[in-house]
């Protein structure tokens, strides 16, 4: 008796290594195909629609964020007339090739002194990502401009666009260290600043500009 009881205790310890050893087997299989596949919200390509509505949120959002940003943070409309009337250029830009604008990269003046530079360099240069940033405007035909300036260029690509739209007024000065007494339709008629007036002098409102962002 007492040799079947030994017998049946050595059986129950090997169903229950065999039991281990399997639970270990499927756990080690599957934190390998957890290391295997990362799954990240671009998974599904730039081409998948729920890719490019979540980009083109994040986008929009960022530009959000950079239009309600105060003068201290570098918002939207103190982007826009960050103007070198000297070197006829975006102060300190990266390229300079007519207007001059800036490479996406977290060592350029864009990302240092303004909040859409640098929530566009943490939510998608830093991802491996993708955008140009645009500004369209009327010209003094009431027309918009195919030939507006980039902000930022990275190339042409298919990609998602979001846009905000801001006001710049006669009272408005340039915003670039050394220049911040420019009025900037004095800047416009020297044919230095891009950005020209869709109104008259005795007008309040300089033109709008719509700042659009596009990713890929």
């Amino acid at each position: 008796m007492q040799r079947s009881t030994s017998t049946s205790d050595e059986r129950g310890q090997a169903y229950t290594l065999e039991g281990f050893v399997s639970a270990m087997v499927v756990l080690m299989a599957l934190l390998f195909a957890l290391q295997s596949v990362v799954i990240t919200p671009t998974t599904g390509g730039v081409g998948d629609r729920t890719v490019q509505a979540q980009l083109g949120q994040e986008a929009q959002d960022a530009l959000v964020v950079a239009a309600t940003a105060n003068e201290s943070e570098g918002n939207l409309t103190e982007m826009v007339r960050y103007w070198d009337p000297a070197e006829e250029e975006f102060h300190n830009s990266s390229e300079n090739s007519g207007t001059g604008y800036y490479k996406a990269s977290n060592d350029t003046e864009l990302y240092n002194e303004f909040s859409l530079g640098k929530t566009l360099n943490e939510r998608f240069t830093e991802r491996g990502m993708s955008y140009n940033i645009e500004l369209v405007y009327q010209d003094q035909a009431g027309e918009f401009d195919d030939d507006h300036p980039y902000l930022v260029y990275q190339g042409e690509s298919g990609a998602v666009t979001a846009s905000y739209t801001v006001t710049l007024f006669e009272s408005d000065n340039l915003t670039a260290p050394g220049h911040e007494n420019t009025p900037i339709r004095e800047a416009w008629e020297d044919h230095e600043y891009p950005i020209p007036p869709s109104t008259g002098e005795d007008q309040p409102v300089y033109n709008v500009v719509e700042v659009r962002v596009s990713v890929w």
